[in-house]
């Protein structure tokens, strides 16, 4: 039986305590892959009442670092760029794609997108991570090989 990464990778959101006062939930979870959600509140706002920039990048990079750490390492952000496209406002929630483009053995290279909940594209974003330590715990993905490869490509 495959171990709950939804719920371990929520806990390890909930022990990162900038990201658990932003309130950002993991919805779905595989190797490389991380969808999330944040509901919008008053407090994540900028003085125009809309979605403040710092949040949303906060949360691109927050998801970003957890799909690049499903490959089995911790990682740390070395690079990140954000697209602002669009306002955050009239949503309730904004939604969070994090797809690994790049996984390398030193350095994976991570797309963001942020849509709301009508899924009008908000922000585009790129981060790139180093490797640190391997993980020694559960919260790494096993390797399906070519099953996942397909995936991927589909």
């Amino acid at each position: 039986m495959e171990p709950d990464y939804l719920k371990e990778y929520n806990r390890v959101v909930e022990n990162n305590p900038y990201a658990a006062k932003i309130g950002i939930e993991i919805l779905e979870i595989r190797k490389g892959y991380v969808y999330a959600r944040v509901r919008k509140k008053r407090d994540l706002e900028n003085i125009y009442g809309d979605l403040h920039g710092g949040c949303l990048y906060t949360i691109a990079d927050n998801m970003a670092g957890i799909a690049a750490g499903t490959y089995g390492n911790y990682v740390t952000t070395i690079n990140g760029s954000i697209q602002y496209l669009k306002a955050g406002r009239n949503t309730e929630y904004i939604f969070c794609r994090a797809q690994v483009i790049k996984p390398g053995k030193t350095i994976s290279v991570v797309h963001v997108e942020i849509l709301d909940d009508k899924e009008t594209l908000i922000n585009t974003a790129e981060f790139a991570f180093f490797h640190l330590k391997e993980k020694n715990d559960r919260k790494s993905f096993p390797d399906r090989g070519n099953q996942e490869r397909q995936e991927r490509l589909a």
